[in-house]
């Protein structure tokens, strides 16, 4: 259920972006296992005037998700994240920036306006 942003400039070419997509959000779904269909994530690019970011980062990825996860999980999130985007050679690591913005499940609105805290969501988000 999480949803997931990434920022960065334009001038990548369609394939590395999709490839970047796909290394953050299978990180997400593995890490805070979640089902392999729970994708919700946009890319977002920028011209340089538009997008201004402190060095040495490049990337700003933000994910809004629920409250509950402990600090190992969101730790191994961020390394997860970052090591197979260097991996890759997409970015390296120092250049990501992840927030994560935690809401309480009563503050999400799903499947036709209902609270998430009133709904089976399929997975634990206390892990």
């Amino acid at each position: 259920m999480p949803t997931v942003k990434v920022e960065l400039l334009a001038g990548r070419d369609r394939s590395e972006l999709l490839k970047i997509r796909d290394l953050v959000m299978d990180s997400v779904v593995e890490i805070l296992q979640l089902p392999a269909d729970d994708r919700n994530i946009r890319l977002i690019e920028y011209q340089p005037d538009l997008f201004q970011m402190k060095s040495p980062y490049e990337v700003l990825i933000e994910i809004a998700l629920f409250t509950g996860r402990t600090k190992e999980t969101k730790k191994n999130l961020f390394q997860t994240i970052v090591d197979r985007l260097d991996a890759n050679g997409l970015i390296e690591k120092k250049k990501v920036f992840i927030v994560l913005n935690e809401q309480p499940a009563e503050n999400w609105g799903i499947r036709g306006g209902i609270p998430a805290d009133e709904i089976e969501l399929g997975f634990r988000v206390q892990i």
